[in-house]
């Protein structure tokens, strides 16, 4: 790598041929785009040469910001990284960004791994997070869209997410997850329904000629539980009036 800062035109110059981010809110480039203009470029971008032009390593929104103030030259220092290191320069400065979703963060760190070629450890170091958190965000990658979009909006957490996930069977998994994100429960209350869930399995295994173990099985109707709004304990769904209240807290309400 060249440290050396050099002065590139803005039209010999590619944006990543995969843009990390699905979107790139405008509205922040224009904000990039006015401290530019008052104080200059602060951080040169990072580029390697590719086919007699250069692609973008690291800068693509103080790229964007140029382009929106009509500049015909970037600040820049040049370097031959290979795709393996470029990923990984991209990867890690946008894990920087403080506006990522949790999905896009879970994509980063999976591209970190699968194509910077990084063992969870070795991400770990080089973000500065913990071990547990870079799991926890490789196990979301692994879930289809709609559970990651749950996730993003804040319907269900990661930690609740990571306790339905006991519930091996994909169709129940599917219902109780649904549940989670309609209700907003929080991890005790996954916890109850997952303890549920594996109780319910236990008492439906048959024995060695083919018949149910009867002396295994609930008889009744099983609570289901949700989260209180006021407390955010569980309380039975049959307890719930117009807002998820328990009791204790609903009492507490009518005296105040």
């Amino acid at each position: 790598m060249d440290d050396q800062i050099q002065l590139i035109k803005m039209d010999m110059i590619d944006r990543p041929q995969k843009i990390a981010r699905e979107i790139i809110d405008p509205e922040r480039v224009r904000e990039l785009a006015e401290s530019i203009r008052e104080v200059g470029l602060l951080e040169p971008v990072l580029l390697r040469p590719f086919n007699g032009r250069y692609e973008m390593v690291a800068g693509d929104r103080r790229y964007l910001a140029h382009k929106l103030l009509n500049l015909k030259e970037i600040k820049a220092i040049i370097g031959d990284w290979d795709d393996r290191e470029t990923v990984i320069i991209r990867g890690i400065e946008n894990l920087q960004r403080v506006d990522l979703t949790p999905s896009e963060e879970a994509r980063l760190y999976l591209s970190l791994k699968e194509e910077g070629g990084l063992s969870p450890h070795a991400i770990a170091k080089k973000t500065g997070k913990s071990h547990s958190t870079i799991d926890r965000y490789l196990n979301l990658a692994k879930f289809p869209a709609d559970v990651q979009k749950a996730v993003d909006l804040k319907q269900i957490s990661l930690y609740v997410l990571e306790t339905l996930q006991e519930i091996d069977d994909p169709e129940a998994f599917n219902y109780h997850f649904k549940m989670a994100a309609s209700n907003g429960i929080n991890q005790t209350v996954a916890r109850l329904w997952v303890d549920d869930y594996i109780k319910t399995k236990a008492g439906i295994y048959y024995d060695d000629v083919g018949n149910p173990p009867v002396d295994n099985l609930e008889s009744g109707t099983k609570p289901v539980f949700v989260t209180c709004e006021v407390c955010h304990g569980p309380t039975e769904i049959k307890n719930v009036r117009s807002m998820m209240v328990c009791r204790e807290c609903q009492k507490k309400v009518r005296h105040q």
